[in-house]
């Protein structure tokens, strides 16, 4: 039951009604930000509306259903405002990095979304807009097919791996300060590049790292297309 404005108290079943997909997916959004490993069990879907959590399989065929509607809309969300620039490398950037962003402000749906393809909107608008931007490039048919793969795919798991660490939480710096630990007590004679290294290696920040490495994957696109491609770099 739940007190109306007057004070009255509405049957739950009487809320249920007015349920639709854009209320339950704005609702497991509101939850995906939480870090909790159980937050978008159907019960606590059902909490946050006010609904028996049954309710929500006469708008979704089952919990898979509302997980990839759920997922395509943080990509179809990273996707608002988006512009293509005249440069194709500037362009590939800014859709890994906003795709990227979007997802992680819910590491309950990056998780999935490192596993899955929705086959929705938002995923189509993506698709569409990293394609379009390796044409400006000059890569055609198979070969643009194929640096999508393996940007998107770039994206996806880094971004699913991130969200894990954002769900790790302190054990995350945990397990960073015993890799340290663990090799201060390794032969320096043998491993001398590892010791020395650790450090610095555990202290790159995750998105730092994502950065960087996002910068080596698009430098070696535009090697593909000639050096000339490569002034297109810092643009």
């Amino acid at each position: 039951m739940e007190s109306t404005a007057n004070g009255a108290r509405t049957p739950r079943r009487r809320r249920a009604q007015g349920l639709s997909r854009e209320v339950i997916l704005d609702a497991c959004l509101r939850l995906a930000a939480e870090t909790a490993p159980d937050a978008l069990s159907f019960r606590k879907i059902g909490k946050e509306l006010g609904a028996d959590p049954t309710a929500l399989y006469r708008h979704f065929a089952d919990k898979d259903d509302l997980l990839l509607s759920l997922a395509d809309r943080v990509l179809a969300r990273g996707m608002e405002g988006y512009a293509p620039s005249v440069s194709w490398v500037a362009s590939l950037r800014d859709l890994m990095l906003r795709a990227r962003a979007g997802f992680l402000e819910y590491p309950q749906v990056a998780t999935l979304a490192a596993l899955r393809v929705t086959r929705q909107e938002g995923e189509l608008q993506f698709v569409e807009a990293m394609l379009a931007a390796l044409h400006r490039a000059g890569f055609k048919g198979k070969d643009a097919a194929r640096i999508h793969r393996a940007c998107a795919d770039f994206m996806l798991s880094w971004t699913g791996f991130s969200a894990g660490l954002l769900l790790l939480g302190e054990k995350s710096s945990q397990d960073d300060r015993a890799w340290v630990e663990s090799y201060a007590g390794i032969s320096v004679g043998d491993y001398p590049l590892a010791v020395a290294s650790v450090s610095a290696m555990a202290e790159i920040p995750d998105d730092e790292n994502y950065t960087f490495a996002l910068e080596l994957l698009l430098a070696g696109i535009a090697a593909r297309l000639g050096v000339e491609s490569l002034t297109e770099m810092n643009t």
